[in-house]
């Protein structure tokens, strides 16, 4: 489900060293690139079964000229490791030490990352959010992208 929080707002930047070991910063994708974000807790158990999901999403949102980005709550090690178990994974995953997840609003109290999803326009403005597993199913992302990106 979507909600309106940080909704034309300019997106936080970042700089972040995916665990494929390629650079990613935000401001990379304006111009040309919508970049999808979704924020997703290491430790659930069903983290590695969503990623494998958003998979096939990414695919489609890069036909549309969109980019998945999923940012961990964890350390390098971790998000390797959860990379390693998801076969054929088409996106960067991005190691977060939390303030990533803070500034957009994703990190709880606990430190934990709730899930979350953020869409960025062309111009680095945030044009769509969406919390908990239902924003980070890919039919809900990407029929928001389609929404946002006509």
């Amino acid at each position: 489900m979507g909600y309106n929080f940080g909704v034309g707002r300019e997106a936080p930047t970042f700089t972040i060293s995916a665990v494929d070991g390629s650079e990613i910063n935000l401001r990379q994708y304006r111009g040309d690139w919508f970049a999808v974000l979704v924020f997703v807790p290491t430790q659930a158990t069903e983290t590695a079964a969503a990623l494998a999901q958003l998979s096939a999403a990414a695919d489609t949102l890069w036909g549309l000229r969109g980019q998945l980005l999923a940012l961990c709550d964890a350390g390098r090690d971790e998000v390797t490791k959860l990379a390693a178990e998801v076969e054929s994974l088409s996106f960067p995953l991005l190691p977060d030490d939390g303030r990533v997840a803070q500034a957009y609003g994703a990190l709880k109290q606990s430190g934990e990352v709730r899930p979350m999803a953020f869409i960025v326009d062309r111009a680095g403005k945030i044009v769509w959010t969406g919390e908990g597993a239902s924003a980070l199913k890919p039919a809900t992302l990407v029929a928001a992208f389609r929404q946002v990106a006509r």
